[in-house]
């Protein structure tokens, strides 16, 4: 039997509660001064000594264990460095992973992770280890020096939690400015053909160039004597001042120059330097990117003349790739003002609205990235073995399921024990294909192993929603057998959600909107009474939306307000240059009862 099918990009979230960290080391004094007065390959190796040094977590997804054998001073034991306050391990204790330090340095505010390669919303396991649909990216490939497991593969300045996808498409091939984005393109992440090489080169958006081009910046000094893979030397070459072949140091300089040092960069150097004791020189003093490889090469570095962006001075950057919606002001009962980032758009949409919620949402299995310290409902799932037998839950891939299919084996994701679906039971997958195996499809089959929808995949993760007839007991989730001995098909299966129910949101626009505007603020106007809830978006022309703002009445009037709504025909209010003016016995007021001159 066949029911309706939907397909939709966007993905069902399981909300986990965000965590703030605090964790954060500021630039020790004088970290930089034996800088000072050098240049070109001097200047460059003089910062390899300063910031070699530290220690670094090992690679990958470890047990965190807590002592209370804490460093009272900086020390060296057993050849490891630890700085005053750290935890001091014995050997053979298990050390922090990656996975350990990306919940510190690349989280949202909202407790999302912070992905430089795709726009999916994706959040950290609950209890550790890594997260569905993400690889450890070494955003400076390692197999240029020959990935070795030396400080470097492990050394957290370059690397990122990354969309599984554009990594495996990224591979090792370098960053270049693109003839076209054929090959990958999710609106953060592009692969293509390379204007000067010709073959495959990878690009980001504007808003992360210069996170990019600092990281490849601080791993040709910091590891400056590594002797680089000669299979590179297009890209790199044996130079240890410079580094990178001209075309290469050119594109990065670009990168560097179009994106400056952001408020998300020196949070996370911040962070980094709490777990290595050592910092990005690029980040915190930018500039130097030009002193060794730009438009002051030849010239003696002076530390105090150069933009410090850790110091209060400096301004951050607004990207223009990312507009941000700020929280509103001058919240009272006739309205608010919306506020918004500066991109230099042309015009501006503003978006006022309320949500119409209305029926009830149940998951009855949610399973985000097969991870059973997060769902703890082992038994409600099974993996088949090729002969049909169950593998413990545990033995699956902490992060992903990957489903391989040949004639002799095909592996199934059963979901199971959850009684009889009852009407209006959905399922969505998000899922694709690996690179190189264009033509597999996703299977849902039923409890009588009669396949309800097959569903061809593509390489771009996707969530797919499949209605589930009532009654039905179990789902399997199998990929299509190709029946050519030798051939295989994958899908990476990142997460999985069943549910029912009606629930439904609405949109409701409030009048007047949505409304074209001018400027970076606007006073909405209209009946906003104590607990009413609103929200507001901004959407710059040519350019991405901004975030969604939750308004709440306040029931707050001034003075002047409270006047006006008294039966008194002598009290006007009109608008003027988009303030609502409010007229009594001669005297002019604004909204908050400023009197206006």
């Amino acid at each position: 039997m066949k029911n309706s099918f939907s397909f939709r990009f966007c993905t069902v979230i399981i909300m986990l509660c965000a965590v703030s960290f605090t964790w954060a080391e500021k630039m020790p004094a004088g970290y930089y001064d034996a800088a000072n007065g050098k240049k070109d390959a001097d200047l460059k190796s003089t910062l390899s000594q300063l910031i070699r040094g530290g220690k670094r977590y090992n690679y990958g997804s470890q047990d965190v264990h807590s002592s209370n054998n804490v460093a009272k001073k900086d020390t060296t034991i057993d050849g490891v460095f630890y700085a005053k306050g750290d935890t001091i391990w014995k050997k053979g204790d298990p050390k922090f992973g990656t996975w350990s330090a990306f919940p510190k340095t690349d989280i949202h505010a909202d407790g999302t992770i912070w992905d430089m390669y795709s726009s999916t919303r994706r959040y950290f396991p609950i209890l550790g280890g890594s997260a569905a649909g993400m690889d450890i990216e070494h955003s400076f490939p390692k197999s240029w020096w020959g990935g070795d497991d030396n400080d470097a593969y492990k050394d957290l300045y370059h690397l990122c939690p990354a969309d599984r996808v554009a990594n495996n498409n990224k591979s090792n091939f370098p960053p270049g400015i693109l003839q076209d984005s054929s090959k990958v393109n999710n609106g953060y992440f592009f692969m293509g053909k390379d204007t000067t090489w010709g073959g495959n080169a990878f690009c980001v958006c504007d808003e992360y160039k210069g996170d990019f081009a600092r990281a490849y910046f601080y791993i040709a000094t910091a590891y400056e004597d590594f002797e680089w893979k000669s299979d590179y030397t297009k890209y790199i070459n044996h130079d240890s001042y410079l580094g990178f072949v001209p075309y290469l140091t050119e594109v990065l300089l670009q990168w560097h120059r179009i994106d400056p040092v952001s408020e998300k960069e020196i949070n996370r150097l911040d962070a980094i330097s709490s777990i290595q004791h050592n910092r990005n020189p690029f980040i915190e003093y930018p500039e130097l990117v030009e002193y060794i490889w730009g438009n002051k090469k030849g010239q003696n570095v002076q530390l105090s003349k150069l933009t410090l962006t850790t110091s209060t001075e400096y301004e951050i950057p607004i990207s223009s790739e990312d507009p941000k919606a700020y929280e509103a002001k001058d919240i009272w009962e006739g309205g608010f003002l919306a506020n918004w980032s500066n991109v230099k758009a042309d015009s501006y949409t503003l978006d006022v609205y309320a949500r119409e919620e209305s029926g009830k949402f149940d998951t009855l299995v949610a399973m985000p990235g097969f991870k059973n310290t997060i769902i703890k409902a082992s038994d409600q799932l099974s993996w088949l073995k090729p002969d049909n037998s169950d593998a413990p839950f545990s033995s699956m891939d902490g992060s992903y399921a990957t489903c391989m299919s040949t004639t002799s084996e095909i592996r199934h994701l059963t979901i199971s024990n959850f009684g009889a679906a009852p009407a209006n039971t959905k399922l969505d997958v998000k899922c694709c294909v690996f690179k190189g195996d264009l033509t597999a499809s996703l299977l849902v089959i039923d409890d009588d192993n009669q396949t309800l929808y097959e569903q061809p995949l593509v390489l771009d993760e996707c969530v797919y929603t499949f209605d589930i007839p009532q009654g039905t007991k179990s789902i399997t989730l199998q990929q299509t057998e190709i029946g050519k001995t030798g051939n295989y098909h994958r899908i990476s299966l990142q997460q999985a959600f069943l549910y029912h129910g009606d629930y439904t949101t609405t949109k409701i626009m409030q009048p007047g909107f949505p409304m074209e505007v001018q400027g970076t603020e606007y006073n909405v106007l209209l009946d906003f009474q104590k607990g009413t809830k609103l929200y507001y978006q901004v959407h710059p022309k040519n350019f991405r939306s901004t975030n969604e703002v939750m308004v709440i009445g306040n029931g707050k009037a001034s003075d002047i307000v409270n006047v006006q709504n008294e039966i008194d025909p002598s009290v006007k209010k009109y608008m003027m240059n988009n303030v609502l003016i409010i007229e009594k016995n001669g005297n002019k007021y604004s909204v908050l009862g400023q009197k206006l001159h």
